[in-house]
């Protein structure tokens, strides 16, 4: 059976996604324990949409400004993946894309909720329980695809 391009490019797709989701987590962890969010920003205890412009344009700090930065780029990455997985139509790949997305957005929730809701610690686990999983998920599939 060939293997086609866009099995090509998921399985060159994964790795970036794990690098961004451990340069994530390290800025992640930057902002626990450096950085303490302003008690008052747009979108505080109502719509998060006013908080990712105002957080992209750097009124909390560069390191959560990178924080967000990453977590649209893992976003769009991981539709990326899962839409060039249903193309080649290789079902664990389809399964570890979905999956990989799936936690990714419960990571973002986490995260937008964190950031409205005054930084609960059930927000940080749900981000950290997100980012595990969805570095779970792209390893195994990196990793049980290697040979098709």
């Amino acid at each position: 059976m060939a293997i086609s391009k866009n099995y090509k490019l998921v399985r060159k797709g994964i790795p970036l996604m794990l690098v961004l989701l451990l340069i994530q987590f390290v800025v992640g962890m930057y902002l626990n324990f450096y950085v303490e969010l302003p008690d008052k920003h747009p979108g505080i205890h109502g719509s998060y949409a006013p908080s990712i412009p105002w957080t992209l344009a750097g009124h909390a700090g560069i390191a959560l400004a990178v924080h967000v930065i990453i977590w649209i780029l893992l976003t769009l990455g991981s539709v990326a993946l899962l839409v060039r997985s249903i193309l080649c139509r290789h079902k664990p790949l389809i399964i570890g894309t979905a999956l990989g997305l799936l936690f990714i957005l419960m990571a973002g929730s986490g995260g937008l909720t964190f950031l409205n809701r005054g930084g609960a610690d059930k927000e940080s686990f749900m981000m950290a329980l997100g980012f595990i999983l969805a570095l779970t998920s792209y390893a195994v599939t990196y990793y049980k695809t290697g040979d098709a």
